[in-house]
């Protein structure tokens, strides 16, 4: 095997936890050891989770100095030994598990999926937006809340990445509604070109008694609907989580993503029994820990439906690596629609 000598990088590094991060164009990525790839990045999803992470306030800790993001998109440079499914010069999806905020960063072969030939001039900046919010959103989907054609679904927070993929392949799988709840007007609209209903919820302004009230309206619009709410995907938490959880119908379910209100709600346990309804979360993450052959088999599967042209990421916004923190506020600001990427 070839061994390139180990190579300078531009970053964005977090030197100190909670402080903005510094670029450094003298990054020394790391070198490549057995059954790892060098990737030169083209695009770099940014991800909520890796704000949490620069501030220590992630479930996976990790120490400065880092490289965040765990998603990449590029070409392949360099092979470590042991690696047989890859060569230098494929394009690859990278669930890198940090470092992906770089010109380049070295990753786990198990962690990348080459995309075919026939993906030759298919966007990576899409690629870079799509596998952490669609992976999310299908595992979201299948895995937790086991979504049947004909159903309703709910999404909260669905102009955002996670939101809006949630709400197109809801729709790809068969589900009659889906209602999105967003946080302003442009956003609803936003998430009716994915496919929601015309008719969503706007609840800027709305404490969880107000939400609560406008959900009763959808619950006794047409038949479909008298029982209830079947699916509820919500990414905020806060205030509004309780108001969705009593909005479900009769063996409806609800899958927790995130709490983008900034507040853990606490939900009284009697609430799942009375309309025997079930919660649960999801930490999409943790897959590549705990079941990883889930996780690769759902993003192969997103990856297809891509290709087919059957989804289609969002890209709200493309921001150079040297302005990274600038994309971090857009994502932090909930000014962004789908997925901001970063490009080296």
């Amino acid at each position: 095997m070839l061994r390139l000598s180990r190579r300078l990088a531009t970053a964005a590094v977090c030197k100190k936890l909670g402080d903005p991060l510094s670029i450094v164009h003298d990054w020394k990525t790391p070198q490549v050891t057995r059954g790892q790839v060098k990737i030169k990045v083209a695009a770099a999803g940014v991800n909520f989770a890796d704000i949490l992470q620069a501030r220590g306030q992630y479930q996976d800790k990790a120490d400065p100095p880092f490289v965040p993001g765990n998603e990449a998109a590029g070409e392949v440079c360099e092979v470590g030994e042991g690696v047989k499914t890859l060569a230098i010069g494929d394009r690859v999806i990278c669930l890198s598990r940090g470092g992906a905020y770089a010109s380049e960063t070295v990753a786990d072969a198990r962690t990348c999926l080459k995309l075919p030939p026939s993906a030759a001039s298919a966007d990576l900046a899409e690629a870079a937006a799509l596998l952490v919010n669609y992976g999310t959103a299908h595992l979201a989907l299948t895995s937790r809340a086991h979504l049947q054609s004909g159903e309703t679904v709910l999404v909260t927070a669905a102009a955002g990445g996670v939101g809006l993929a949630t709400v197109e392949l809801a729709r790809l799988m068969g589900a009659s509604r889906v209602i999105a709840a967003c946080g302003s007007d442009a956003k609803l609209l936003i998430a009716t070109t994915k496919g929601a209903d015309a008719k969503g919820i706007n609840y800027a302004g709305l404490d969880g008694k107000a939400f609560r009230n406008r959900l009763k309206e959808f619950s006794a619009d047409g038949d479909r609907l008298k029982g209830g709410i079947d699916v509820v995907v919500d990414m905020v938490g806060g205030e509004l989580l309780e108001p969705c959880i009593r909005s479900l119908a009769w063996n409806g379910r609800a899958v927790v993503i995130g709490f983008a209100a900034g507040q853990i709600p606490h939900i009284p346990a009697n609430l799942l029994l009375v309309k025997n309804v079930s919660v649960s979360g999801l930490f999409w993450g943790a897959h590549l820990i705990h079941d990883p052959r889930m996780l690769m088999a759902s993003s192969s599967q997103l990856i297809q439906w891509w290709l087919e042209g059957k989804i289609k990421p969002h890209v709200g916004a493309r921001v150079s690596l040297e302005r990274a923190n600038d994309a971090f506020g857009l994502v932090e600001g909930r000014t962004s629609t789908g997925k901001v990427v970063l490009i080296p």
